[in-house]
C-alpha cells in the first residue's frame, strides 16, 4: 500500500520571501546594470540546428501567411483590420492579448508551424519579418517575453529553424538575431531557473543548454544549464518516471524537451548526463501507462487528448532508450493502470499537486478512465485551457470540478478547494492505493480523505478487472464512523464518451452502452438510484461536444454505504 501526501499550505514567511526576491529581480533586470550583464562576444553563426522531430500544423502555418495565428483551435486575428490581418510586426503592438496568447506568440514555437508551410520562400519571408520585428520592440528585458521558460522555448525555435529567420542578405539583421541569441542566453545563465517548477523549468533550462551547444563561445552557458538540469531531474521527475506537477499533458511535454536536450548533446559529441537518461527512460514507461489504446492522453489534471502522431514520434526519438526503461507501477506519481486484453482503466490515485505548483491540477482524485481497444467508454470531462476554449471561464471552473470526473462526489462539492487564484488549496492529504494481479486479474484500492473534515467520510474505491478484460467492477465505499442527523447526498458520477450511445435496458438499475463498431457494455449497479444526465467532453482541447453520464445518487446515512456497480461486454443480441 502506498500513500501519497500533499502540502496545501504554504507558510506566510515563504510566500512573502518569494514576491519580495521576484520584486527584487524585476527591478534589478529593467535597470541599466543588468545590461552590463548581457553584453559580450557576438556571435557570426551557430556551429548547427537542433532537430525538432515533431511536425507543426500546416493549418496553423497558412493562418500566419494569411495574416492571422493560429493554435489549439483559437483564431487570433486583428480586429482593427478589415481582413482580420496582422500586417508586418503589428502583432507586437497588439494590446490587451491573453497571457497565453502572449507566451505563444513570444515563445516562437510557431516557427514550427511556419515550417510546414508549402511555399518556401513566402514562409522564409514571413518569418523575417516577424522575427525582425521583434527585435526593434523585445530585444531589451520584457517581464512576459524575457521569462525564462519563455526565452528558452524562443532560442530552441531560433536554432532548429535558422534557415527559415537567418536566411537573409541583410548582414545587419543577421547579425543582431546572432547577438539577441547570445544576449538572452546570458540572461538564462544569471537567472537560472528563478524557482520556477515543472515544465517551464526544463524549458528554462533547455534553451540555456541547447545555447551551450550551438552557439560559439557557450561553454558556460553549458555548464551551468547541466548543473541546473540534474537539479532539476530530481526534484521534477519521480522515482516511478511521472512528474511533480502530476499534468499528463505536461509529461509528455517534458519528455519531448529531454530528448532534444539529449539529442543536441549526442549530435554535438559531448556527453549525455546519465541523470538525462535515467529519467528519460523512468518516463517512457510511466507515459505509456498514461495512454488509451487511441494512442493519445487520458484526461486528468490539465490535459487533452493530444495529437497520436506526436506522441509516437516522442517515442520513436527515444528508441535506443527503450530496452533500459524500467517501468514503475504508479505508487509515486499516482496514476494507476489496469491493463488486460484490449481493455485498459487508469486511474487518479493520488491528490492533487502541492499547492504552489497545482495551477493545472483538478479535484479529480480517485477518477477514472476506462477504454476498449481505441475507443474510449469511460471519461473525463477534460480541459478548457487551450486557446479556442479559455474564453468560455465557466467551462473551466466546471471542467475542474470533481463532478466533471468520473468519481463520487458529496453534496456537490469539490474534494479539493479550486482557488480565486487558480490554485489548488485544501483537499485530500492522504491519498492510499495498492494494486495487486493474480493470474491475470488485477485488481486495484485507493481511498482519500478529502472529504474527511467537512462531513467525517473517507472515499474508499476498489476497481476489478478481468483477466480478458471483458469485466469492470467497482465498489465505491463510504466511511463514516460517526453517523450524525444530516447525512450528505453523495452522487457517483460515470462521464460517457459521445461516441456512445446509452438505452436503458428493461431493468432499473441496467444500462446499455453501443460503441460504434457496434460492440455493447452493460452497465449495473446498486446501493444508489441511477440516473442519465446531460455532459459535455471537452477531450479534444478545440470544441464542446454533448455527452451523457450515468449518474447514482444516494445518501451517506450509514457508517459504511456501499455502492457497486460493474461493466461488463455482452454480446450483441442481449
Amino acid at each position: 500500500m502506498s500513500q501519497l501526501r500533499r502540502q496545501s499550505v504554504t507558510p506566510l514567511a515563504e510566500r512573502l520571501l518569494k514576491r519580495l526576491k521576484e520584486m527584487a529581480r524585476k527591478l534589478i533586470y529593467a535597470s541599466p546594470i543588468h545590461e552590463l550583464y548581457l553584453k559580450g562576444p557576438h556571435p557570426l553563426r551557430l556551429l548547427g540546428t537542433p532537430k525538432d522531430p515533431w511536425a507543426g500544423s500546416v493549418t496553423a502555418g497558412s493562418h500566419i501567411l494569411a495574416g492571422n495565428f493560429f493554435n489549439e483551435g483559437g483564431l487570433l486575428s486583428n480586429p482593427d483590420h478589415a481582413k482580420g490581418e496582422w500586417q508586418d510586426g503589428q502583432i507586437w503592438q497588439a494590446m490587451n492579448l491573453s497571457p497565453k496568447w502572449q507566451q505563444h506568440l513570444h515563445s516562437f514555437c510557431w516557427l514550427r508551424d511556419l515550417n510546414r508551410v508549402v511555399d518556401r520562400k513566402a514562409a522564409r519571408d514571413k518569418a523575417i519579418i516577424l522575427t525582425r520585428n521583434w527585435l526593434q520592440d523585445f530585444d531589451s528585458w520584457h517581464d512576459l517575453a524575457w521569462s525564462p521558460d519563455i526565452i528558452g522555448q524562443r532560442l530552441i525555435g531560433w536554432m532548429a529553424y535558422a534557415p527559415l529567420i537567418l536566411d537573409s542578405d541583410d548582414l545587419i539583421y543577421r547579425s543582431k538575431l546572432l547577438n539577441s541569441l547570445a544576449r538572452q542566453a546570458r540572461h538564462l545563465y544569471h537567472a537560472g531557473d528563478e524557482m520556477l517548477r515543472g515544465l517551464p523549468r526544463i524549458q528554462a533550462i533547455g534553451g540555456l543548454i541547447i545555447a551551450g551547444l550551438y552557439v560559439p563561445g557557450g561553454e558556460s552557458w553549458l555548464d551551468r544549464g547541466t548543473a541546473l538540469l540534474k537539479l532539476a531531474l530530481a526534484q521534477e521527475i519521480l522515482a516511478d518516471g511521472g512528474i511533480s506537477t502530476r499534468c499528463p499533458e505536461d509529461m509528455n511535454r517534458v519528455l519531448q524537451n529531454l530528448l532534444m536536450i539529449r539529442a543536441s548533446y549526442k549530435a554535438t559529441a559531448h556527453n549525455i548526463p546519465q541523470t538525462l537518461d535515467d529519467a528519460i527512460c523512468r518516463m517512457i514507461p510511466a507515459l505509456k501507462n498514461l495512454l488509451h489504446g487511441d494512442g493519445r492522453l487520458a484526461l486528468f489534471n490539465g490535459s487533452v487528448e493530444q495529437n497520436a502522431q506526436d506522441i509516437a514520434k516522442t517515442f520513436a526519438f527515444a528508441a535506443d532508450l527503450e530496452e533500459k526503461a524500467v517501468g514503475g507501477d504508479g505508487g509515486e506519481s499516482g496514476f494507476r493502470r489496469l491493463a488486460n486484453g484490449v481493455v485498459a482503466v487508469i486511474v487518479d490515485a493520488g491528490p492533487p499537486a502541492d499547492r504552489d505548483i497545482s495551477q493545472k491540477c483538478h479535484a479529480g482524485t480517485l477518477s477514472f478512465e476506462m477504454s476498449d481497444g481505441k475507443q474510449r467508454i469511460i471519461v473525463n470531462c477534460g480541459s478548457s485551457r487551450s486557446l479556442a476554449l479559455m474564453a468560455e471561464t465557466d467551462f473551466d471552473k466546471l471542467s475542474r470540478s470533481t463532478a466533471a470526473h468520473s468519481t463520487l462526489i458529496l453534496n456537490d462539492m469539490n474534494s479539493s478547494e479550486i482557488r480565486d487564484d487558480g490554485l489548488i488549496g485544501h483537499g485530500p492529504t492522504r491519498v492510499n492505493s495498492k494494486a495487486t494481479s493474480e493470474a491475470g486479474h488485477s485488481l486495484l484500492e485507493a481511498s482519500h480523505d478529502g472529504y474527511l473534515s467537512r462531513f467525517g467520510i473517507i472515499h474508499h474505491r476498489t476497481i476489478y478487472l478481468s483477466e480478458t478484460g471483458d469485466d469492470l467492477r467497482g465498489e465505491d465505499v463510504l466511511e463514516c464512523p460517526k453517523v450524525g442527523t444530516h447525512t450528505p447526498k453523495f452522487d457517483l458520477r460515470f462521464h460517457i464518451h459521445p461516441d456512445l450511445t446509452i438505452s436503458r435496458q428493461g431493468a432499473a438499475d441496467r444500462l446499455l452502452l453501443r460503441l460504434p463498431t457496434s460492440e455493447y457494455w452493460q452497465f449495473q449497479c446498486s446501493g444508489g438510484m441511477i440516473a442519465l444526465e446531460e455532459s459535455i467532453y471537452l477531450g479534444d482541447g478545440v470544441r464542446v461536444q454533448n455527452s451523457r453520464q450515468i449518474v447514482v445518487s444516494g445518501k451517506a446515512d450509514l457508517k459504511k454505504t456501499v455502492i457497486k456497480w460493474s461493466l461488463r461486454r455482452i454480446e450483441h443480441n442481449i
